[in-house]
């Protein structure tokens, strides 16, 4: 890990999902290019010590705390739960990349975070896999 650390000194460390299941099945398709978007709850956004940007570097860790890939912010979009685009959702790259399904299983993540509501705040982000680890 420290050689990846000295190689992208600015990059924090990025995890998806709540779960260790689901850290090792997102980085996943995070490495294989399947998903390049993640949301969150513009609450969880907040709680963040250094804001997100275009720009910024992030080593992705699998369940294990092993870095799988570094990618790069290239978008960040501020909306509603309810106003979730198709297109936002496919890029998840999760089930079978519908917004139908990206409904079902945001719903129940962030119920699981306390802070579900339809009219609730996310805040999707795009990203590019720079470096395959």
């Amino acid at each position: 890990m420290e050689i990846i650390e000295n190689k992208y000194p600015a990059a924090e460390s990025w995890v998806f999902g709540d779960s260790i299941e689901m850290y090792d099945k997102l980085s996943a398709l995070v490495a294989e290019g399947t998903k390049t978007a993640t949301s969150c709850s513009y609450h969880a956004y907040k709680q963040v010590d250094e804001e997100i940007e275009i720009g910024n570097e992030y080593i992705v860790l699998n369940g294990k705390n092993l870095p799988v890939c570094v990618v790069r912010v290239t978008a960040v979009h501020l909306t509603q739960f309810s106003a979730m685009t198709t297109e936002l959702a496919w890029k998840e790259g999760e089930g079978d990349r519908s917004l139908h399904r990206w409904r079902m299983e945001h719903k129940c993540f962030f119920e699981r975070e306390g802070t579900f509501s339809p009219d609730m705040e996310i805040v999707v982000i795009e990203f590019e896999v720079i470096e395959v680890l």
